[in-house]
This record gives structure tokens, sequence and C-alpha cells, in this order.
């Protein structure tokens, strides 16, 4: 089978190839699935280029957490899934996982049916982002009905940030989300109820206060005048020196950062909500396997709304 595999860090280019690899096994517990489409985040690009692990991430030459695809074979213990079906999720993460490939085996309990109403770019596209757009709101107690609550999304646009967007929206709460003004009529589209050009400090500093940030930019710390007393503050990027004290000295009653994880239960209820035509992924960029370093090269621009996904024939 085809796999991308890294030679050493550096950039795409250098150091990413197509090599053909022994198919992998499904261990008991494993689904093997006949991979159609991967994301590409951010985690992905700065592992390769450090060619070391990221914090608790683990590197591996053989790369890729995120995929869409059919299972062709189970494990002996697995009930769930079955061969034929369509399933998406976020392989073993923070461990490698090498999804990068045209077969990978995966836990099942790291899988969900994937949304019918989603093409199989998007499906791709979205586990890594939208489970940490799902775990960050529930760090910071955006859970079941949290209508009348007001949620700031720093880098509304972004992979995670429009995924976010929704998610509060679906459960809802009232939107505010910073972004570039080309970006603006989409957020709206998606359901932002305020969208705030994040270079403009005036405007920024007019926010009134939210109950809750979440902030998906590097080292992006929110307005101060948009935290108040009890307000919960989550990143998951981290934030520079000096802006935790700040922002408790503001009132934030949770300053935290997060890390996403692999949750199978929980992309149910992301597929649920899509089938109910609440939940959308944005495609900026869908290249082929044989593209991947083009793929990661626009991931890298800085420029891209909504997710660049990898696709197999």
């Amino acid at each position: 089978m085809r796999a991308v595999r890294y030679t050493g860090a550096g950039a795409a280019a250098e150091v990413t190839e197509l090599v053909e690899a022994a198919e992998p096994v499904p261990g008991a517990d494993e689904v093997l699935i006949r991979v159609g489409a991967v994301g590409l985040n951010p985690v992905d690009v700065k592992i390769r280029a450090a060619g070391v692990d990221f914090g608790s991430i683990e590197y591996s030459p053989l790369p890729g957490w995120d995929v869409a695809g059919e299972v062709v074979a189970v494990g002996a213990a697995v009930d769930t899934p079955a061969p034929g079906d369509a399933v998406y999720g976020l392989a073993r993460f923070p461990r490698a996982a090498h999804t990068l490939a045209e077969l990978v085996a995966v836990p099942a309990a790291d899988l969900a049916t994937a949304p019918a109403a989603w093409s199989v770019a998007q499906r791709g596209g979205a586990p890594l982002a939208v489970l940490t757009a799902w775990h960050a709101l529930e760090a910071a107690g955006l859970t079941g009905d949290a209508s009348g609550r007001r949620v700031l999304v720093l880098g509304g646009a972004g992979g995670v940030g429009h995924l976010a967007v929704q998610v509060a929206k679906a459960r809802g709460a009232y939107v505010v989300a910073t972004a570039s003004p080309a970006k603006h009529a989409v957020l709206a589209e998606l359901g932002a109820d305020e969208t705030v050009d994040y270079r403009d400090q005036a405007a920024l500093a007019a926010l009134a206060p939210v109950d809750v940030v979440l902030s998906t930019v590097d080292e992006g710390v929110p307005p101060l005048g948009a935290v108040g007393e009890g307000t919960a503050v989550v990143t998951i990027t981290g934030f520079p020196e000096g802006a935790e004290e700040a922002l408790r000295a503001a009132g934030a009653s949770t300053v935290e950062r997060i890390m996403v994880r692999a949750d199978g239960p929980a992309l149910a209820e992301v597929a649920a909500l899509a089938d109910a035509g609440r939940l959308t992924v944005l495609v900026d960029t869908e290249l082929p396997l044989a593209e991947v370093v083009a793929a990661q090269e626009r991931l890298e621009t800085g420029r891209v709304t909504g997710k660049v996904v990898v696709t197999l024939p």
C-alpha cells in the first residue's frame, strides 16, 4: 500500500515522500479502514518540521491522525463497526497513528459512524478539529443548553474556530468571533452573532464581557474588557508570559490550556448534529495523496479558512 513517510525534520518538500508499506493487520480491538480522506492540522506540520515529539504528542516518520473511510475488516473483539460501514475518527491521539496511508488499523473506540450529510473530505477533515472545539467548550463548562451565555471565539474562521462557532451556537449560545473582514460573511453564515476584525483594537476593546473565551490562535489573549467575573478562558495553544495572571486579575474563573484526545462517543454526537443540518465543515483545500506536500504547504500559509484535506481514491 502507499503511505506517506518523513525522512527527517525539515520543510515538507525536503522530507516528505510516498513509499510502499506493509498493510497493517488489526488487533483484537481494532478496525482496518480503507482510507478515503485525512485532515491536516497545525500539529501535523509542526511535528514534521521539528522531527521530534511535540510535548506529549508522539512523533513518527509515518504521519497522520484524522481519518475517514470504509471498514474492510475488524478484530475478534469488535462488535461495531462492521465491514462496509463508513466511519471517521481521531486515531490514537496523542500516540502515533499512521493514517496518511491507503489502509490503517484504528482502535474501534476511537471511531464513530460518519455523518451521512458530509462528503468524505469533510469527514476526514473534521475529527481533530471538532473534538478540540468540543473538549475546549466542555472544559469551559459550555455543555447542554447554553441559552443566554455569551461565547467569544478567537480565530473563528480557522479549522477549530469555525467548528467551535457552530457547536456553541447549536447549544444556544450567543457567539462572537474574531477574523479578518474577508471572512465575516462566512462566519455569519455559520451562525456567529457578531464578527470582529482581530486587528481592530477599538472594536476589540469595546466588546462586552462574555461567559466563555476560546482562543484558537497562537498566544491569543482576549481583550481584558471581554473578561469579567466568572469568565472561563480556554486556549488550545497556550498564553504568552504574564497573560494568565492578567486574566485572573480581570475576574476569569478558569484559565486553562487543553489538548484534544481520541473520543469516539463525542464524534457520534457530532455526527448527529451534522445529520440534523446544524454543523458543517468548511474545506479550504482538497488534494490527492500524491500532492500531500502541496497540502502541507497550503496549511503553513496561515491563511486557511476551514480545513486542508488529503483524499485517496
